[in-house]
């Protein structure tokens, strides 16, 4: 069957093109193994050595054959191979090179590059926020991409991503209309164990310190939350529920929760179940001179590879709070795996994954 790149050559390199690719599928010629010399193949496809150097190049470009200097042309192993020659593109919601993302997304990243190392693959990074979707795909069609790992959810670019026939799977973000494989923090059953945490010891006024609506995130969370109370026979008033103003500014974000502490009626427990969030509760709690754990309880969400550095930072005396923690390295294979299962068989029917979350009980 004739390629769309072979679409483009001569009628002659086009059809030498496509014998060769025939004659390495039927296994004719093995994968690992050199092509014939130039010369053998020019006599018997009946071409000359350049058109016939013209129709390998465009395999070399389909990761069918790579070329070795002074050796020949040597048959890939197919997906294994093309996935070692190329790169497997993340592409996040964020501004600037990698370097410049948010602690979360380097962790993030960082998984995903290790995943691939252990597979001998290689990773690009790829910010997508304020850029032109088209931009995007072409900076990840330009390095040969051979899947995509989307932490975006941004529609214009997720229907190009669909188009383009690229394996794809989001991670960390998850839209209803997406069309696409979704690996995601286990985020109802984060909440459900927080909640359980809080009643467990007793507390019957909970209030809920973050976004409520804005994401999948906050709605999944927010939903196991509002459950295990009301399983305990508690409500979640709305006058106890703190949304972050827009954009989670961090000096507003802390001045929020400084208002929170510093009602009068103020709650005896706080689910905050972002790591920003129970980051801002910690430091207006140290500004207001409380203490979580013992002028109020609170359960907090962070990555168990980030949770011995989150809790230096955010309670460097103690005690630490009860934390709800999923892992990035297991978010990273779960993707992967499931990337390789998308390549293999394209007409798979989209599935959403959810990683597995714990509740790190406090110290």
């Amino acid at each position: 069957m004739k390629s769309k790149e072979s679409a483009g050559l001569s009628r002659a390199a086009a059809v030498s093109c496509d014998r060769i690719r025939e004659s390495i599928s039927s296994g004719k010629y093995a994968a690992g193994k050199l092509l014939p010399g130039l010369r053998v193949m020019s006599r018997k496809y009946g071409v000359a050595q350049k058109t016939l150097q013209r129709a390998l190049a465009t395999l070399i470009g389909e990761g069918v054959v790579s070329a070795e200097p002074r050796r020949g042309y040597r048959v890939l192993g197919g997906a294994e191979d093309l996935e070692k020659t190329r790169p497997l593109a993340c592409v996040a919601a964020l501004e600037g090179e990698p370097q410049q993302w948010n602690e979360l997304h380097r962790q993030l990243l960082l998984a995903f590059q290790a995943a691939a190392r252990r597979r001998g693959w290689a990773m690009l990074g790829v910010g997508s926020e304020r850029r032109d979707p088209a931009e995007v795909m072409r900076q990840a069609a330009g390095a040969r991409s051979w899947g995509l790992i989307l932490d975006a959810i941004d529609p214009k670019l997720l229907a190009m991503v669909r188009a383009s026939g690229i394996p794809a799977v989001m991670v960390d973000a998850w839209a209803e209309d997406a069309g696409l494989d979704a690996v995601i923090q286990d985020g109802y059953q984060g909440g459900l164990l927080a909640a359980a945490q809080l009643a467990a010891r007793g507390h019957r006024r909970v209030a809920w310190f973050g976004p409520t609506v804005e994401s999948a995130h906050s709605m999944a969370r927010l939903a196991g939350a509002t459950m295990g109370l009301l399983r305990a026979g508690i409500e979640l008033p709305a006058a106890l529920r703190m949304e972050p103003p827009a954009g989670h500014a961090p000096d507003a974000v802390r001045q929020q929760a400084r208002e929170l502490l510093s009602r009068s009626d103020r709650p005896q427990a706080i689910l905050a179940l972002w790591q920003d969030m129970a980051g801002a509760l910690a430091a207006a709690a140290r500004d207001l001179g409380l203490v979580a754990g013992r002028d109020f309880d609170m359960v907090g969400w962070c990555t168990e590879e980030a949770r011995d550095a989150f809790c230096r930072t955010h309670f460097p005396g103690g005690p630490i709070p009860p934390l709800v923690t999923w892992s990035v390295r297991t978010m990273a294979e779960l993707a992967i795996s499931r990337l390789v299962e998308r390549r293999s068989n394209p007409n798979l029917v989209q599935v959403r994954i959810n990683v597995p979350v714990a509740l790190r009980a406090g110290e």
